[in-house]
């Protein structure tokens, strides 16, 4: 009983993660499409759309992808990939 309580809390906290992810995602649109004069951003506009349509897509295929999946956590755990990325050192070197 123990376990399939465990299991069953692991994937309402996924769940959980996922939807806040995808809330993020939508959020940051939203915000970009504030921030933005569509006639004179339009180009930059599209490139950001581009760009958060491909994170929503590449979390797709990632989650669905369980074998995949598996293979990234297990080098996650190794420490074989860069988690951090600081984002006010990519915006500080863009100035």
């Amino acid at each position: 009983m123990i376990q399939s309580n465990f299991t069953a809390d692991l994937v309402e906290k996924a769940a959980k993660n996922f939807d806040n992810i995808k809330d993020s995602i939508k959020a940051l649109y939203e915000i970009l499409l504030m921030i933005s004069d569509k006639e004179k951003d339009n180009f930059y506009l599209e490139m950001a759309e581009e760009n958060l349509s491909g994170l929503y897509l590449n979390l797709l295929e990632l989650l669905a992808n369980d074998y995949g999946l598996r293979k990234i956590l297990k080098k996650l755990k190794n420490s074989e990939i860069e988690l951090d990325i600081i984002l006010d050192e990519l915006i500080a070197g863009e100035k």
